[in-house]
């Protein structure tokens, strides 16, 4: 305790000397949390959130009770608890509490009174304001209850869920501190001419209280993680207002475009100011790209391009569960690179961590509300509690380059009448919360032939802007895998002038027998029937790696349970499969290696006409003995090589014709290693 007094006392000299340029702290609340499970249920009619908590121990946030030997199977209520001292200087300040994550339901109470309640949205960060509910000058009391039991008042809806039901408080927790007015909210709108690079920008920033409306604003934007870090805009002005929210419009004549290979970002900084004072101050980070479908083809900043990629189901570690530290997210996002994914889908929302790593390493993301499986019902709650969710979700990550669309649902039935219409709700509700986007729902019902349809009914897949579909021909789907061309023809026929992208493909033990051998196989044979066919825009493999879940039927009755998933295992460690992934995702084809004239080879390489298909610029090419010191050789720049040109590119021949190929993307991940040795096993993982 004496710990925290000495903090936040610290911390009021700060905010009672600080410049007039520090408007805005954020505390963060992780550290020593009393914490207790309520396995009888007996919390709420004993008032725990009135008084101290009973048989606690501290724990850290972020935290869920499921990775722990005793509570692997608790599903129902746990209660947090933290004493903080509050500076009497905060009766002027803004003060509001974020949550990062609570799983899945959590009741929030200050000082004994209920101050916030968050129903059935277990992953999404939300914000308590605290104004006139602080005990200032004292010492304040914050209890959480939480609850993960396989409830119906929560999306995703009962167990309809194939991943791990962990509860708690999930991810970090802060106080935001201000002076007033505040800004609730900053969403940034930019927007790319992609035949002179030039860009337009529309804030739009949120305020509760009426008093903002006098309010002006000293914006300043800078080139963020690029080398020259320029200032490109510094401006103050007075905004219009429109439902509420403050607007400020900017044009940049030239900005370097967002891609995934080249993921420039720009940082804004806006200054609020009340009259000459400094009240607030608010910052986000964006990046100038556009994605169009046009003639069922995707194009990204005007170049039409295929993409490929994988999805992480995340707490799959069963050391943390769903409480991640920022490293482990960022350690599975490097995963994803090493395989080259520049595409991904997320079922459910996930850390800002996570989309800040996809805004920095370029990958694509379409994002989902976890609406989730065929016995998700259309009730007037669940749409409820979907439509939150949804707002939520676009408010908290509208600012992601990565996030170019939004995604409402997974397999939920999509032609019978009631869900069709709730999808379509859903839909023109994400349209309305942010025009700039995609939208899509993910079917596995797109086409009549599978299914044996008198009458061909649409699919609620086709009412997005382009299609998703997942696809388990020889596993789930029990059909020929020869099956598989027909059936894709089938969906491109019913809706041909709609992109078609495969949203999920892969093998999963111990459901399906076989190991990674199967599992190479069945990667090979799906990839090779997708590029044979024009109109597949991309593929999402599934999954990064083997998974933890609640599904019965798989492995261990605790927190191992899992889905044998991934081309890694549940600890990041790659299979046979990894590599096998990873080259057939390659932008490029490396096929020889020859000697030609005398201390010289020539390397040919091909520009992929498959998944994924775009223009390589920037990369790298790099000789060496073997595949573990491959930075050490020599560095050759790559010309620019389109889909399907054949470049024969001339090197050192260090190794007498021999050697280890590494061709690396200009973000420095490894795209492609190719042995040119005579039987060699040196691209083998090792352990397998």
């Amino acid at each position: 305790m004496q710990s925290i007094k000495t903090f936040f006392f610290a911390l009021f000299l700060l905010l009672c000397v600080a410049p007039a340029f520090a408007q805005r702290d954020t505390i963060a609340l992780n550290k020593d949390w009393q914490f207790t499970t309520d396995k009888k249920a007996e919390g709420m009619e004993g008032r725990w959130f009135a008084k101290p908590l009973p048989r606690t121990r501290a724990v850290q946030l972020p935290h869920t009770w499921n990775v722990e030997q005793e509570n692997e199977n608790h599903y129902g209520w746990g209660w947090y608890q933290k004493k903080i001292d509050v500076p009497a200087s905060w009766r002027n300040k803004n003060v509001v509490l974020q949550f990062g994550a609570v799983n899945h339901t959590s009741y929030i109470y200050l000082n004994g009174e209920k101050v916030a309640e968050n129903i059935g949205d277990g992953f999404n960060k939300f914000y308590v304001n605290l104004n006139g509910k602080l005990r200032y000058g004292r010492e304040n009391t914050i209890t959480v209850a939480s609850n993960n039991d396989y409830g119906r008042n929560k999306v995703p809806f009962g167990s309809s869920f194939d991943w791990p039901n962990d509860g708690g408080i999930i991810r970090p927790v802060a106080l935001i501190v201000s002076g007033k007015p505040a800004a609730s909210y900053l969403l940034a709108e930019p927007r790319l001419d992609v035949a002179t690079n030039a860009g337009a920008l529309k804030l739009k920033i949120g305020f509760d209280d009426a008093a903002a409306r006098n309010l002006k604003f000293a914006v300043t934007i800078t080139e963020e993680n690029q080398p020259t870090k320029k200032v490109v805009l510094k401006e103050t002005d007075k905004p219009t207002w429109q439902n509420g929210e403050a607007i400020l419009t900017y044009t940049l004549p030239k900005v370097k475009p967002w891609h995934f290979d080249f993921p420039n970002l720009y940082r804004i900084n806006v200054t609020v100011l009340n009259g000459r004072k400094a009240v607030d101050k608010i910052s986000t980070s964006i990046g100038f790209c556009e994605v169009k479908f046009v003639d069922g083809k995707t194009y990204l900043n005007g170049e039409h391009v295929k993409l490929m990629g994988v999805e992480w189901t995340a707490g799959s570690n069963p050391d943390y569960g769903f409480a991640e530290p920022a490293a482990e997210i960022i350690r599975h996002g490097k995963l994803m690179k090493d395989v080259n994914a520049i595409f991904t889908r997320q079922h459910f929302q996930q850390s800002d961590v996570f989309y800040d790593f996809c805004d920095r390493n370029g990958i694509l993301v379409q994002q989902e509300v976890p609406l989730w499986g065929p016995e998700t019902p259309a009730n007037d709650t669940i749409r409820t509690i979907a439509m939150k969710q949804l707002e939520r979700m676009v408010r908290n990550y509208y600012n992601h380059p990565s996030i170019f669309s939004w995604g409402v649902g997974n397999e939920l039935r999509g032609r019978d009448a009631d869900m069709k219409q709730m999808i379509t709700d859903l839909i023109s509700k994400a349209r309305a919360l942010d025009p700039s986007r995609n939208v899509a729902y993910v079917s596995n019902t797109l086409t009549k032939g599978f299914y044996n349809d008198k009458d061909f009914t649409p699919d609620a897949g086709s009412l997005g802007d382009y299609l998703m579909m997942n696809e388990y021909g020889g596993s789930w789907w029990a059909i020929p895998v020869g099956q598989i061309h027909s059936y894709l023809d089938s969906v491109h026929l019913s809706y041909p002038d709609k992109p078609l992208f495969i949203s999920e493909f892969g093998l999963v033990e111990p459901n399906f027998r076989g190991g990674d051998e199967r599992r190479i196989h069945d990667l090979i044979y799906h990839m090779a029937v997708y590029e044979s066919k024009p109109y597949i825009e991309g593929a999402i493999y599934f999954d990064l790696t083997d998974y933890r879940t609640h599904y019965p039927g798989t492995l261990e009755n605790n927190k191992f349970r899992r889905r044998v998933h991934g081309i890694y295992d549940m600890y990041g460690k790659p299979k046979p499969s990894m590599k096998v992934l990873r080259e057939m995702s390659s932008p490029v084809e490396v096929q020889q290696l020859r000697q030609q004239k005398k201390g010289k080879a020539n390397v040919l390489i091909f520009g992929s006409v498959g998944l994924p298909q775009h223009t390589v610029r920037g990369y790298a090419l790099y000789l060496s003995d073997k595949v573990e010191n491959w930075k050490n050789g020599k560095v050759y720049e790559l010309p620019e090589i389109k889909p399907g040109q054949q470049v024969v590119f001339e090197i050192d021949d260090d190794f007498n014709g021999e050697g280890i190929i590494t061709i690396v993307r200009p973000t420095g991940y490894v795209v492609s290693q190719k042995s040119f040795y005579k039987d060699s096993p040196e691209l083998q993982p090792k352990g397998y």
